[in-house]
C-alpha cells in the first residue's frame, strides 16, 4: 500500500493515506467555492421583458375590455353587432320544452332525425334562429343547425319549427332543422371563444389576450377596413342564368362602384359609421342626421336626397332591406331590375361594363 509523508514538526512524521488526502481536498475546494459564491449577489430568477407578450394571443372576450375602454364597451353592447347572438335564457319562452326532434333537411334523399336537447344550445341568432350542436351519432350533414326557431308575441316568446315538412312521408307534420351557413359573420366566436358566441370586440380586433397582458399596449391591437368588408361584403354576383345580382343581403351594396371606395380619403367605413355606438334610430351612423352629420360635412353647400342618393331595396327574398351604398354611381332605375322578381337584377349594358370593369368575375 503506498503511503505518503507530511511534515507537521521537526523531528516528526504524520503517515496519511493517498485516498484521505483525496478526499481532505475535495472538503477544502467545496469550503471554498461556498464562501466565495455566498459573497456574490444572488440574481432572482429570469422574468419576461416587460411589454413583451406570450407569442400566442388568445381570445379573452369583450367583458375584458371594459374596463380600460368603459365608455367603448357600453356604447357597443346596444349595437346590433353585439346583440346578433344571444343565449336561449335571455328569452322569456312560454312551455320551452327540454328537448325538441328534428330532421335533417340538408338530406332530401333520406333525412335522419335527432333529438336536439335545448340546454347545449349555442345560443339565438338575431332573435330568429335557435343555433344547437346536433349528436355526432346522428348521422347528420353537418355538425350545428338552427334547430327551431322563436317568434315574440307581447312580453313572451314562443318556440316554433325552423322548417316544416312530412320528411319521414308518415303523414304528419315534422320539425326540420335548417343548415347553419350564417356562422362566420352572426356568430363568429363559435369554435374560436369560450368568451362569447356573438360579434364582440374581438371579432373586429382579433384575440385580445396578448393585449391585456402587455404593459405597453401600443401596437397589440390592429384593425382595418377589412374587418368591416369581410361580412358586409357590397359586390354583385352573378345567379347561375349569368345574369348579375345586385347584393342585398350584407348591408353596403355597390359601395365598390362609389367614388369613396376609389378615394385614398374617403376609404374608410368609419367616416360614416362608430361601431361603438347607436343613434337614436338603433343604427351604426354617426348623428341622427344622416346627410347633414355626415354628407355635408366635405360636401358642403350640397343638397342630397338621401332616399335617391342611398335608395332602398324594394323586393329581396330575405327581407334584406338595405340602402345602397354607390352614391349615386348605380342608380335604382338604371340597373335594369326586372320587376315581378324578388332578386334586384343588374341588365343594363352600362352597368354590367361598369361592374366588370371594377371587380373580378
Amino acid at each position: 500500500m503506498f503511503w505518503l509523508d507530511i511534515k507537521v514538526q521537526k523531528g516528526g512524521h504524520l503517515r496519511v493515506k493517498r485516498k484521505h488526502l483525496i478526499l481532505l481536498l475535495g472538503v477544502f475546494l467545496l469550503v471554498f467555492f461556498v464562501v466565495i459564491g455566498c459573497k456574490q449577489e444572488v440574481e432572482p430568477p429570469g422574468e419576461p421583458p416587460v411589454g413583451q407578450p406570450p407569442a400566442t394571443a388568445n381570445y379573452v372576450g369583450s367583458d375584458s375590455c371594459e374596463y380600460c375602454h368603459t365608455e367603448s364597451h357600453k356604447g357597443f353592447t346596444k349595437t346590433q353587432h353585439y346583440n346578433a347572438f344571444k343565449p336561449l335564457s335571455e328569452y322569456n319562452i312560454s312551455d320551452l320544452p327540454n328537448e325538441i326532434t328534428i330532421f335533417d333537411t340538408a338530406n332530401t334523399e333520406s333525412p335522419k332525425s335527432a333529438t336536439i336537447n335545448l340546454s347545449e344550445a349555442y345560443g339565438v341568432m338575431v332573435d330568429d334562429y335557435v343555433i344547437a350542436p346536433v349528436p355526432a351519432t346522428a348521422g347528420f350533414t353537418n355538425e350545428v343547425y338552427r334547430v327551431a326557431a322563436i317568434h315574440k308575441e307581447g312580453d313572451n316568446w314562443t318556440l316554433e319549427p325552423a322548417r316544416t315538412g312530412d320528411f319521414n312521408n308518415d303523414g304528419t307534420e315534422d320539425w326540420g332543422g335548417a343548415s347553419y351557413t350564417c356562422g362566420s359573420c352572426h356568430s363568429p366566436g363559435l369554435g374560436k371563444s369560450e368568451k362569447e358566441a356573438t360579434i364582440g370586440c374581438e371579432s373586429c380586433h382579433g384575440p385580445g389576450g396578448n393585449h391585456v397582458q402587455a404593459e405597453d399596449k401600443e401596437g397589440t391591437m390592429t384593425v382595418s377596413q377589412d374587418a368591416c368588408l369581410t361580412c358586409h361584403t357590397s359586390n354583385p354576383s352573378k345567379g347561375d342564368d349569368g345574369v348579375w345580382v345586385a347584393n342585398n343581403h350584407y348591408g353596403t351594396r355597390d359601395y365598390f362602384a362609389s367614388k369613396h371606395a376609389n378615394s385614398m380619403q374617403t376609404n374608410n367605413c368609419l367616416a360614416c359609421h362608430t361601431p361603438h355606438n347607436v343613434n337614436s334610430e338603433g343604427q351604426t351612423v354617426i348623428g341622427d342626421d344622416p346627410v347633414k352629420d355626415n354628407c355635408i360635412k366635405c360636401h358642403e353647400g350640397a343638397n342630397f336626397n338621401l332616399d335617391e342618393l342611398m335608395w332602398k331595396n324594394p323586393t329581396d327574398a330575405h327581407s334584406h332591406i338595405t340602402r345602397d351604398h354607390s352614391f349615386g354611381a348605380m342608380p335604382y332605375a338604371e340597373l335594369g331590375d326586372k320587376e315581378g322578381t324578388k332578386p334586384i337584377e343588374i341588365t343594363n349594358p352600362d352597368m354590367i361594363e361598369l361592374i366588370e370593369d371594377k371587380i373580378e368575375e
